[in-house]
């Protein structure tokens, strides 16, 4: 009985510690948030900054670098699965010409994009947040100029006359992508 009464004492010290240690970590991640995302007019970024850190691994223990780390190496992986993607929707295929043509770009855009995301993460490792930021400009052009290969931002054909009439079948991974690249480069500019 003693011995239950000690596990149990031992258990809920165990789990206040955790649960902590988690509050700490999250207060963490909204604290880098908020900073990186409190100037200009980014601060609607600040929710999708802490919901997407936050459940990425290794953010619990991780400072304002660590996270920017982390932000960097989820908009890798972000592109390599808009790549993904991109190639998939080509396979499926039932696309107009027009349309063909437009996923072409974006996947000539996302795997120049991946070679970029390289360089930001070098840059990022040697601390050279110029080129960094720059690096991460160019990356993020590659989300927007897919939007605009669909005739979004006045892109597709050739110019507003020859704007494709459907939404683009990569909205929501573009908007990711320019999200998390937008905040990647953010939270290093507070460092």
């Amino acid at each position: 009985m003693a011995a239950r009464l000690v596990f149990s004492l031992l258990l809920a010290a165990a789990c206040s510690h955790a649960a902590l240690s988690a509050a700490a970590s999250s207060s963490a991640v909204e604290d880098t948030c908020a900073k990186a995302t409190a100037s200009g007019s980014r601060k609607d970024l600040a929710p999708f900054c802490v919901s997407t850190l936050q459940a990425a691994p290794g953010s619990a223990g991780a400072d304002a670098r660590g996270l920017a780390v982390i932000a960097t190496n989820l908009t890798l992986a972000n592109y390599t699965a808009a790549y993904a993607t991109i190639k998939a929707l080509q396979r499926r295929g039932g696309w107009s010409e027009r349309e063909l043509a437009a996923l072409a770009t974006c996947r000539q855009l996302y795997i120049e994009a991946l070679n970029v995301v390289h360089s930001a993460i070098h840059a990022l490792n040697t601390g050279q947040t110029q080129a960094y930021v720059a690096d991460m400009g160019v990356v993020r052009r590659a989300a927007t100029g897919c939007e605009d290969a669909f005739g979004f931002g006045g892109g597709g054909g050739g110019g507003v006359g020859n704007q494709l009439a459907t939404e683009s079948p990569l909205h929501k991974v573009d908007d990711d992508a320019i999200n998390l690249t937008t905040v990647a480069t953010l939270i290093v500019l507070i460092l």
